[in-house]
């Protein structure tokens, strides 16, 4: 039996923060999310599901990171610092920032409630330049090929600035480390699961991280039929 942790709010939202949080607003504030138990029951997989599963929980903790470095570009600094904080009130700010996956209070319209970072969340999040503005976006895919603006809007690219030129970057190339660490960890589940559904799908979203071509391994999800069922990757929500 294994026992996950899990965050759910339990109040409405409350007013925007005027000022950083001290340690008993944080604490006040954490408090609106309640612990819950999430249990699962692993003993009826066979072996080698078993072996797979260990090593897609292993994969989830690199798609963990990887959301932390889309969601802002200056999240793993921040985080490593606050890290090193062991007082009260740092350890509070550790805990909200995770909570949050960042330094902004969801439950406060993006607020920020440390000091140092944008006032609030940036709608783009790190998928753009933070200084872009939409009206600049636009202006540049109009001047681009049908080709380049597929690129430039679909679900798998980032744009990143070069020389002062927006570009578009895939996935495949802007996360590189991460994401081939992540095929080797699903190629190896796959090698040892017998299911033959969860093996082709596997195998074909392993690839897809490197290719940048998710079709084939999204139809490969919707054909499914396993005692383990996994939604790793990108989607377009």
């Amino acid at each position: 039996m294994r026992t996950l942790p899990a965050l759910l709010p339990i109040l409405l939202m409350t007013p925007s923060l005027a000022i950083t949080p001290d340690l008993a607003e944080l604490e006040r504030m954490s408090a609106r999310f309640a612990p819950v138990e999430l249990r699962v029951d692993t003993a009826a997989l066979s072996a080698p599901d078993q072996q797979a599963l260990a090593k897609l929980i292993v994969a989830a903790h690199y798609i963990d990171d990887l959301f932390l470095t889309q969601y802002w570009s200056g999240n793993h600094a921040l985080w490593d610092k606050l890290g090193k904080d062991k007082t009260p009130l740092g350890k509070a700010r550790l805990r909200y920032f995770w909570i949050n996956k960042g330094p902004w209070s969801a439950l406060d319209e993006h607020q920020a409630f440390l000091a140092g970072v944008p006032a609030r969340k940036p709608l783009g999040a790190n998928f753009y330049p933070e200084d872009m503005t939409k009206q600049q976006f636009e202006e540049w895919v109009a001047t681009l090929s049908q080709e380049q603006k597929q690129e430039a809007e679909g679900f798998f690219t980032v744009i990143r600035r070069d020389g002062g030129r927006l570009h578009a970057v895939p996935f495949s190339k802007e996360y590189a480390k991460d994401l081939q660490r992540l095929s080797k960890l699903l190629h190896e589940a796959a090698a040892l699961t017998t299911n033959a559904s969860l093996k082709t799908f596997l195998n074909l979203r392993a690839d897809a991280f490197l290719s940048n071509d998710y079709y084939a391994s999204d139809v490969a999800w919707m054909d499914l039929d396993a005692p383990l069922d996994i939604t790793i990757g990108p989607t377009e929500t």
